[in-house]
């Protein structure tokens, strides 16, 4: 009788969320990640952070890549800054680009992921808001 009652273990959902200067510096590094032109919004005028976000929140049925998550995406940016004397966003554009290149060299496998993410999610929310102008 009592191995009727065993329920399921419930699967608890909790939205990952970054804080202020995190999100500022995931908006520079998505900008540098996919440079803005003249018929190309910059991505961080999206919400691509909501996208990043979504794919780092943990799902029923579904583990987070070890590669892209949310611990490993904090303790990237803790790098980041560090290398950048304490803060990414403040470092010049030279010294920015050169710590992604270190980071794609030294964790290759973090950094593809974090960029197909990126670049799927800002080619994905320009072809959505492209395709509802359009209706």
């Amino acid at each position: 009788m009592s191995d009727m009652l065993r329920l399921a273990p419930t699967f608890r959902k909790t939205r990952v969320e970054l804080s202020n200067e995190e999100q500022a510096q995931l908006n520079t590094i998505i900008d540098l990640l996919i440079p803005s032109d003249k018929d190309f919004p910059p991505p961080s005028s999206l919400p691509l952070i909501d996208e990043i976000l979504l794919h780092l929140s943990p799902k029923a049925g579904r583990k987070n890549t070890p590669m892209l998550s949310e611990k490993r995406l904090r303790a990237v940016l803790h790098e980041l800054n560090l290398s950048a004397d304490g803060n990414f966003c403040l470092a010049n554009t030279e010294k920015q680009q050169s710590l992604l290149r270190h980071l794609e060299y030294r964790d290759p496998a973090f950094f593809q992921a974090l960029w197909t993410l990126v670049n799927h999610s800002y080619y994905a929310l320009l072809a959505t808001r492209w395709h509802s102008q359009l209706a």
